[in-house]
């Protein structure tokens, strides 16, 4: 997409995560990639000049940025002050770092836009295309435009910089508001969030369903290895699909219950983050676990891809 002077754009991701036991959402992995990765590349596809993350200073951390898009981190004051504070501090940070508006047509202030998504939108890149476009034909008189899946979704939307700067203007305090009173006064347009685009990840579930709706058996999601070869990279999709099959017939498993593609983020993970012959003893330990009924495959995978991720380097590999 071509560029858009006076494009930026804040991504939220300083939430508590409740509803997944506190673990960081934004650091969930889904085909690869963390979700507040999926959501910054988003933003650099609509060719944002600057973008933000609000959140954990460790979020921007050891990011191998392939876009042209400068990334800042930054978090709102105090912590878990919720969505409309976060996307103050963004705001703040980045009128702190400015951004170039040499061409003529971002001088004015109303042709100022800022991108905002969540962290947990498996589909972020196609909703921010959708936004982009959608506001490239809205009038001069629309002060932004959100997704709408049946309810106004004001975390997935795109707004100009002075109708947002006006709204927190008439807000007394933006600790702990909410986004419907912020946007309250503006003149706002959306457009259908068909097919899904507006899914987020708030639960262990909704991670289990981002997975399997990627495609299956991406490169991405294929372990490292030395030795035996554990990817799929030299075998077909369509051979490992009838593996599983035969293996979970012969086991008295429903093949359509075995989540392949967590297993497999799982090892790559722990191949990566811990050493390789961690990676089948891993999947083996959560497999167990998840008979013990102490969690869905999806939760205990993603809390153990977590715990390798923060696992320190051995120093004798």
């Amino acid at each position: 997409m071509n560029g858009w002077p006076g494009l930026e754009a804040v991504v939220l991701a300083g939430g508590r995560s409740s509803r997944l036991g506190g673990s960081p959402k934004a650091e969930l992995v889904i085909g690869g990639t963390r979700l507040v990765d999926i959501a910054v590349d988003a933003a650099a596809t609509v060719a944002a000049q600057r973008i933000v993350v609000v959140g954990p200073d460790s979020l921007g951390a050891g990011r191998e940025s392939h876009t042209t898009s400068a990334m800042l981190t930054t978090r709102e004051e105090p912590p878990f002050g919720g969505p409309v504070a976060g996307l103050a501090a963004g705001l703040t940070a980045l009128d702190r770092a400015g951004v170039d508006h040499s061409a003529a047509e971002s001088d004015a202030p109303a042709n100022r836009w800022v991108l905002v998504l969540a962290c947990d939108l498996p589909h972020a890149g196609d909703a921010a295309v959708a936004l982009i476009d959608a506001a490239r034909r809205a009038e001069a008189t629309v002060d932004g435009v959100c997704l709408d899946d049946g309810r106004r979704q004001w975390l997935t939307a795109v707004y100009r910089r002075d109708a947002l700067a006006r709204a927190f203007d008439s807000l007394h305090d933006p600790n702990g508001a909410s986004m419907r009173t912020l946007v309250h006064g503006l003149a706002l347009t959306s457009i259908v969030a068909a097919d899904g685009l507006a899914d987020d990840v708030d639960t262990w579930d909704d991670l289990e369903r981002a997975r399997r709706a990627r495609p299956p058996h991406s490169p991405a999601t294929a372990p490292a290895t030395e030795g035996a070869d554990m990817s799929t990279a030299s075998h077909s999709p369509e051979s490992l699909d009838e593996w599983i099959a035969a293996l979970a017939a012969e086991l008295g498993i429903d093949p359509a219950a075995v989540p392949v593609g967590d297993i497999l983020d799982l090892a790559r993970d722990v191949a990566h983050g811990v050493a390789r012959p961690a990676a089948p003893l891993s999947t083996f330990l959560v497999g167990l676990a998840a008979g013990a009924g102490n969690g869905s495959i999806a939760e205990l995978s993603a809390r153990a891809t977590v715990l390798a991720e923060g696992w320190p380097p051995d120093p004798a590999a």
